[in-house]
C-alpha cells in the first residue's frame, strides 16, 4: 500500500510538473466574473452571466482574500486538476478493486489531460472532480452525497445538471420493482436532497436581488432555444488530426466493452457507461478539448480496465504503441506551449491594463476587448454590462436596455478596439449595432492608446 501511495503521489507530482511548464489559460471570464461581482455587480441583474453561479462566487470568495491575479488564478486551476487525479484514482480502484488499475488510469490521465487544453480553469474544469466525485459516492451507494455533489456539478454550468438528471431517472429506474417500497422512496429522497438545498437556497437569492428574470434567460431560456440559431455558435467541426486523436482515445473504451459485453448488466458499469456517454454530449454545441475535460477522465478509467485485461507482453506494446500515436499527434502542440507566456495575461495586456489604469476613468467601457482587462486595470464598466459576443447582444431587447440604463449613468470612456475583418458575426468583427452607434453619437474619438485600439471620451453638453 505504502509503494501505491508512493507512485501516486509521483504521478500527481509530475502532472503538476506538466501545468507549471505548459502553457496556461487564464480565460478572461475567470477574472472579469468574480472581480465584478466583488465590485458590486450583481451575476443576473447588473450583467449578463450566462452560467449558474457556483464556480463565480468560488473565485470570488478567493479573490477577496488573495487577489484577483493570476497567480491566486492558476493555483486553485491547480488544485481542481490535481484534486481529478486523486479521485480518478479513487474512483477506478472503486470499479476494478485493484491499485493497479488506478495507477494506471491516474497515468494515463496525467499524461493526456494537461496537453488537450487542460491546464485553465473553465467550468468544464471545474466540472471534472464533482462529476467523479457524483459518481464516486453513486458507486458506493451513497446517495445523499452522490445527489449533493452531482447538484453542486449542475449549479457549476447546465451540462452537469444533465448528469444528475440522467442518474435521478437511473435511481429510479434501476430499482423500479420496489417503486413503491420506502427502501426506494429514502433513496429518492436522499438523492433530491443536494439540489433542493442549494436550487431552494438561489432561489432566494436570486428573489432577493431582483434577478430571477434575467437567471431564467440567460442561464436556461436563451441557451437552450436561441443561441443554437445565431450564426457560428454551433462549432462541432475538429480539425482531421482532431479526429484521429479522438479515435485514438476512444479505440481502449470500445474495445473494453466489446470484449467484456456481460459488464454492461452490472450496475457499476452501466453507471459508468452513462457518465461516459453524457460527458461526449456535454462537448455540444462548440467542440474544443477544453469541453473535453470529463470524457478525458472517464475514458482514463476505462482504458485502463482495458489494459490490464490484456497479458503483460500485450499491455507493454499496445501502452507504448497508443501513447506514442498521441503523442505524435499532439507534439505540434506542445512544441508551441512548452515555457510559453499566459493567454489573456501576456506582457502585451499588462501594459494595455496599465494603459486603462492611467486613464483615470471612473466607468469604463471595452469595446471589443477581453473582459480580463478590468481585473488587471482595476476599473469598471457602467452598468448593465455585457461581454461582446453576438448571441448575448443580438438577443430581442438587450441592447435597448443597456442603451436606456447607459443614459441614465454612461461611462466616462469608451476604449474601442477596430474590429478585425470578417463575417458580422465572428469573434473580433462583431459589433453591436446599436451600441456602437450609441456610442458614436454620445462620445468623442480622442487619442490611438495602442496601434487599432482607440479612447473615446464623452461629449460634455
Amino acid at each position: 500500500m505504502k509503494l501505491t501511495f508512493l507512485i501516486l503521489l509521483l504521478l500527481i507530482t509530475f502532472h503538476l510538473f506538466l501545468l507549471a511548464n505548459l502553457q496556461f489559460t487564464a480565460w478572461p471570464e475567470m477574472l472579469s466574473y468574480p472581480y465584478l461581482k466583488n465590485s458590486g455587480f450583481l451575476l443576473y441583474k447588473d450583467m449578463i452571466h450566462p452560467y449558474p453561479p457556483v464556480l463565480t462566487l468560488t473565485l470570488s470568495y478567493l479573490y477577496k482574500f488573495f487577489g484577483a491575479n493570476l497567480n491566486t488564478l492558476r493555483f486553485f486551476s491547480w488544485c481542481i486538476i490535481l484534486s481529478s487525479d486523486l479521485l480518478v484514482w479513487l474512483v477506478t480502484k472503486e470499479i476494478s478493486k485493484k491499485n493497479a488499475t488506478a495507477l494506471i488510469a491516474v497515468a494515463l490521465y496525467v499524461l493526456t489531460q494537461p496537453f488537450l487544453e487542460g491546464n485553465m480553469m473553465w467550468f468544464d474544469v471545474a466540472l471534472v472532480p464533482l462529476l467523479l466525485l457524483g459518481a464516486l459516492f453513486l458507486l458506493r451507494k451513497n446517495l445523499l452525497l452522490s445527489g449533493i455533489f452531482l447538484a453542486l456539478a449542475g449549479f457549476t454550468k447546465q451540462t452537469g445538471g444533465l448528469f444528475y438528471l440522467a442518474m435521478l431517472v437511473y435511481v429510479i429506474w434501476h430499482d423500479r420493482s420496489a417503486f413503491l417500497r420506502p427502501g426506494l422512496k429514502k433513496s429518492v429522497i436522499s438523492f433530491l436532497f443536494g439540489p433542493l438545498i442549494f436550487g431552494g437556497a438561489l432561489l432566494v437569492r436570486l428573489i432577493q436581488e431582483g434577478a430571477l428574470e434575467g437567471f431564467w434567460k440567460w442561464v436556461i431560456f436563451y441557451p437552450s432555444f436561441y443561441w443554437s440559431k445565431f450564426p457560428n455558435y454551433v462549432l462541432i467541426n475538429p480539425e482531421s488530426r482532431e479526429w484521429f486523436l479522438i479515435l485514438l482515445l476512444f479505440i481502449p473504451t470500445f474495445l473494453f466493452f466489446t470484449k467484456n459485453r456481460p459488464l454492461l448488466r452490472e450496475r457499476n458499469w452501466q453507471i459508468m457507461l452513462v457518465f461516459l456517454s453524457l460527458s461526449v454530449l456535454s462537448v455540444y454545441p462548440r467542440f474544443s478539448f477544453f469541453h473535453f475535460q470529463t470524457t478525458l477522465a472517464f475514458l482514463s478509467i476505462t482504458s485502463a480496465c482495458f489494459l490490464v485485461s490484456l497479458s503483460k507482453r500485450i499491455q507493454l506494446v499496445v501502452g507504448v504503441a497508443f501513447l506514442g500515436l498521441i503523442y505524435w499527434t499532439i507534439w505540434p502542440w506542445v512544441r508551441l506551449e512548452w515555457n510559453a507566456e499566459t493567454r489573456f495575461y501576456g506582457k502585451e495586456d499588462l501594459k494595455l491594463s496599465a494603459e486603462l489604469k492611467d486613464l483615470r476613468s471612473n466607468k469604463i467601457f471595452l469595446q471589443g476587448l477581453q473582459s480580463g482587462l478590468y481585473a488587471l486595470s482595476s476599473t469598471t464598466p457602467p452598468k448593465p454590462w455585457s461581454d461582446n459576443f453576438g448571441w448575448y447582444l443580438e438577443m430581442p431587447g438587450v441592447q435597448e436596455e443597456i442603451i436606456t440604463k447607459w443614459e441614465e449613468n454612461p461611462p466616462d470612456t469608451v476604449v474601442w478596439r477596430t474590429p478585425s475583418q470578417g463575417n458580422w458575426h465572428d469573434l473580433g468583427t462583431y459589433q453591436p449595432t446599436k451600441i456602437v452607434n450609441w456610442i458614436s453619437k454620445n462620445y468623442m474619438k480622442e487619442k490611438e492608446l495602442q496601434p487599432g485600439i482607440w479612447v473615446w471620451r464623452k461629449i460634455k453638453i
